[in-house]
């Protein structure tokens, strides 16, 4: 279950990669049914402000992150349904909480406080986000 957190973890982010994180809350597997950005960013918002059941994810698991980072291609994201949204997080930047959602089996990332969004959009980056993830699973 630890690798499966870090692995949300991962793919959430690789969009901010370039900044310097503390640290990542995944919350618990959002229950199926049909989502959109505003109800997926009021939902995590409300998840931390209630302190939900969450992993933390931080340190030394943290370090593959910045490997991920040119796999993706950040989009101005515009609200709308969310395809298979399966979990929302809160990543930390010096205690500033930032709202993230997981879509479309973590092909698709949504920073919902920003309004940018990441797809894996090509086949070879879906085989390197992939393969540094089965890494991160064996270390």
């Amino acid at each position: 279950m630890r690798s499966f957190h870090t692995l949300i973890a991962l793919c959430l982010l690789g969009p901010l990669a370039a900044q310097e994180l503390d640290s990542v809350h995944v919350y618990e597997r959002v229950a199926e049914g049909n989502y959109n950005s505003a109800e997926a960013n009021a939902l995590a918002w409300r998840l931390h402000q209630q302190d939900a059941p969450h992993r933390t994810v931080k340190g030394s698991d943290m370090e593959v992150v910045g490997s991920i980072l040119n796999e993706y291609s950040p989009q101005r994201h515009t609200y709308g349904p969310l395809p298979q949204l399966s979990h929302v997080a809160m990543a930390f930047k010096g205690g500033r909480p930032v709202a993230f959602a997981v879509a479309d089996d973590l092909g698709f990332v949504i920073n919902l406080t920003a309004r940018k969004e990441y797809r894996i959009s090509t086949w070879s980056e879906h085989l390197t986000v992939r393969a540094l993830l089965s890494r991160l699973l064996v270390e």
